[in-house]
């Protein structure tokens, strides 16, 4: 036992000036160091045959009586064999280890998704991360965002993919696919405890039965239904409607006019160039898309909103893109209400679904199989007027001619003009609102 030094008063610890170590009294090994001015209360002391030194805090934020308190503390932990360096480091060791297990008992999927978004490579295409973060927005999130990560189960996994499971199967599985990924990451990252509850073989039990059928054509609408078709559109405030509309305009993809950015937009040239990474086949090179005076107006009555973000058509909700179900909800409404009013709604007379009811027509349906056909319809005059290498063109297929791609640069982007307006003309024979263009 080291001798009990004499005890120094409050008054004497702040009048020590120089450094070094000097005893305080009152508990054995009890000292304070002196280093550049900095006091520190230290314990020296003896156990399991070390010697050794543990800091008690600095002077004066731990008083000299606080100082003796920690101290004789400590000294009661070494007359039970407990060395205070070891007790202490256990004691963090499990402070942290409560907080980390409440971390993870009340970290929720949102949470996690956001981590493992931030997470993602460099090498994700921009487009593909919009779209996993549309497709986790629009429907996962809502679902599962606030559930605790590691209470979550299969039948909650099924929540999410009941609702598309039958009618949209292939949305479905993207996300099944995006939450066993995330929560999979998780795993990997120590957020997870739990088993993955994104199992195919337990959520087949949980969900509708589905029979895969044949591929079907998207379905589309007959040429002479797409003026009545586009006055309803164009009439409708929402920005899924006007996405379709631009879409229909353009010829294109919804993947590729939700995911239009304003960067893309040549107002001078009239011209919309979609990057060929945004493209299905980027091997086709970058699209460039002739902007008839519909698709120009359009654009700049949308710009006139100047909303923070890049997309030309966000999602009202985190100024996101458009989910890939938002176009077709616009059809279904559109649809509907035609019924309702004794109309005969948007019906492709020659497709049905799987369950052998007549088919919806589809964004995609309308703006290309619907265009691809009226570019060639024989009773407009259009087989006369524009040659199939044009509508290809417009479509972003490849096309071969004799002279190695010659034709497509020096001659399609005239003609792919005049069609393009001509298509937009057409949509727009009986929405007086656009007549004012030609003018």
């Amino acid at each position: 036992m080291p001798k009990v030094a004499k005890q120094l008063s409050d008054l004497q610890v702040r009048s020590l000036k120089a450094d070094g170590v000097y005893a305080v009294g009152g508990v054995a090994g009890l000292s304070v160091r002196i280093q550049s001015q900095q006091k520190t209360f230290i314990l020296r002391y003896s156990c399991n045959g070390r010697r050794r030194e543990i800091s008690i805090g600095h002077y004066p934020i731990v008083s000299l009586a606080d100082a003796r308190n920690k101290a004789a503390e400590y000294r009661r932990l070494i007359a039970d064999n407990l060395d205070p360096l070891d007790w202490k480091r256990e004691q963090k060791s499990r402070v942290e280890e409560e907080r980390s297990k409440k971390f993870l008992e009340e970290l929720t999927f949102g949470q996690l998704a956001d981590r493992f978004v931030e997470a993602l490579s460099p090498d994700w295409q921009e487009k593909d991360k919009d779209l996993l973060i549309g497709r986790l927005g629009n429907h996962i999130l809502p679902k599962i965002g606030n559930s605790r990560l590691n209470s979550l189960t299969p039948n909650d996994i099924a929540e999410v993919l009941s609702p598309h499971w039958k009618e949209h199967h292939a949305l479905a599985t993207k996300l099944r696919q995006i939450m066993r990924q995330v929560i999979t990451w998780g795993r990997a990252k120590g957020y997870v405890t739990i088993e993955n509850p994104v199992d195919p073989q337990v959520l087949k039990h949980l969900l509708p039965k589905y029979k895969k059928t044949t591929d079907l054509h998207h379905a589309m609408l007959p040429v002479r239904e797409i003026p009545c078709f586009m006055a309803d559109l164009h009439r409708r405030p929402s920005m899924s409607a006007k996405c379709l509309e631009f879409a229909v305009l353009t010829a294109v993809r919804s993947s590729n006019a939700r995911l239009a950015e304003w960067s893309e937009i040549d107002f001078k040239r009239k011209l919309w160039v979609i990057p060929r990474s945004k493209m299905k086949v980027a091997m086709n090179g970058d699209h460039e898309v002739p902007l008839s005076e519909q698709a120009i107006q359009l654009l700049k009555s949308l710009g006139s909103q100047q909303l923070p973000t890049k997309y030309v058509f966000p999602s009202p909700i985190g100024l996101a893109p458009l989910s890939d179900m938002s176009l077709r909800s616009v059809i279904h409404e559109m649809h509907t209400e035609s019924l309702l009013n004794g109309g005969k709604g948007y019906f492709d007379p020659n497709q049905v679904t799987r369950t052998g009811k007549p088919a919806i027509a589809t964004p995609h349906g309308i703006a290309r199989a619907s265009f691809r056909t009226w570019a060639q319809d024989d009773e407009l005059g259009n087989d006369r007027r524009f040659s199939d290498k044009i509508a290809e063109l417009c479509l972003h297929h490849k096309v071969g001619d004799a002279y190695n791609g010659a034709y497509e640069r020096n001659q399609a982007m005239k003609s792919r003009i005049e069609m393009m307006q001509a298509w937009a003309d057409y949509c727009y024979t009986y929405t007086a609102y656009h007549k004012s263009v030609k003018n």
